[in-house]
């Protein structure tokens, strides 16, 4: 090694005479190291003035060490566009009319924060794959060749895949539970009991007597939400609506646009209830939106609830009663549970339940 040179494990390796699975070994489980061994993979380190890095170390054992996390895309349409580029000298005056926030950030965003402070505090290199909701973005692929565990959020991929993918490396699933709990870690949050508490808020507090469902309920989280509206219905002997409304929306502006026509349509327009239910934010937000512009009055003419807590609802004319998930923990528990997966010897699959809050704001009736 020349003087220039940045000293690698196998330097140090060769200096103490040991393996560099030893040197490894030697910063990530020193009492797994004989003290013979231990001193003189120290010295050589003095010596050398080598700095362990988490990478160089999982790459002399054939490991990189990197946690991925591989996603949906919620972001809206008019979101993905670029924004109008100004000359740099020219400073606008504008003046802001919309009472519509901005969406971000998401749920998705906010799991993301959770797993960088996470990784930060653990040492360890993130790579993150989004997935568009046309199914577009990075492929999973490439990013699982190029880690050594996976976080993956829901609608990326199926069960099966998953499973095969599972055999290869670790992962843990956030926001869903796997068909096979040996094969994949989990965190989720309590979605039934969130949604059966906000609901029976609304029926005692607020006295509403008929209701709707809207949004889609098309995973683990939010078929667990719908069944706990349905459990707090039940509870209280009122009768569960026909159907799903919006069943097909996958965000504010399908959701806006769906409540739009709905209410366009005069001849078949259907009598609002007192109570609309929503199974996110974002279609929250969407219905929202669409039912002030056709001037009906939220929460006089009808409440609307969301699930989620992002920052959006808060800013909302009137401000978006929800359930809030603890969408950073989310990220850091899924973290937690994924080291241990990649540990020298991995642990058994764990799977996680976290709380959750109601938030009460104007949108249901509350007083702000």
């Amino acid at each position: 090694m020349s003087a220039s040179t940045t000293p690698t494990v196998y330097d140090v390796a060769e200096a103490a005479g040991v393996s560099t699975a030893s040197v490894s070994r030697f910063f990530r489980s020193p009492d797994k190291v004989r003290p013979a061994t231990q001193e003189a993979i120290r010295k050589a380190v003095e010596t050398l003035g080598y700095i362990p890095s988490g990478l160089a170390r999982g790459l002399a054992e054939r490991h990189s060490g990197v946690v991925g996390m591989y996603s949906f895309s919620g972001h809206e349409p008019d979101e993905l566009a670029m924004p109008e580029r100004l000359d740099e000298n020219e400073v606008p005056l504008v003046r802001e009319s919309s009472t519509s926030p901005r969406l971000y950030p998401l749920f998705a965003d906010e799991v993301l924060r959770g797993v960088e402070l996470e990784c930060t505090v653990r040492g360890l290199p993130l790579a993150v794959g989004w997935q568009k909701l046309d199914s577009g973005g990075v492929a999973l692929d490439e990013i699982a060749r190029r880690v050594d565990g996976l976080v993956v959020l829901p609608h990326v991929m199926s069960e099966s895949a998953l499973v095969h993918l599972a055999r290869t490396k670790p992962i843990v699933l956030v926001a869903q539970f796997p068909e096979d709990p040996m094969v994949m870690s989990s965190v989720t949050v309590n979605n039934n009991a969130g949604m059966r508490r906000l609901v029976e808020h609304l029926i005692e507090d607020h006295g509403y007597r008929s209701f709707w469902f809207a949004g889609p309920v098309d995973d683990y989280d939010r078929y667990a939400r719908h069944t706990g509206f349905l459990h707090a219905l039940e509870a209280a002997g009122l009768a569960a609506p026909d159907g799903i409304v919006l069943d097909g929306t996958t965000g504010r502006s399908d959701a806006r646009e769906a409540v739009a026509a709905l209410l366009a349509d005069k001849a078949g327009r259907p009598r609002l209830p007192e109570a609309i239910v929503c199974a996110n934010d974002q279609t929250a937000l969407g219905v929202l939106e669409g039912l002030t512009g056709a001037g009906v009055r939220v929460p006089e003419e009808v409440a609307v609830t969301g699930f989620d807590g992002i920052d959006a609802g808060r800013f909302m004319q009137p401000g978006l009663t929800t359930v809030r998930q603890p969408m950073d923990l989310l990220g850091r528990v899924a973290v937690e549970l994924l080291s241990k997966r990649m540990a020298e010897v991995p642990s058994a699959c764990e799977h996680r339940v976290l709380p959750v809050q109601v938030l009460l704001r104007e949108s249901c009736g509350c007083a702000p």
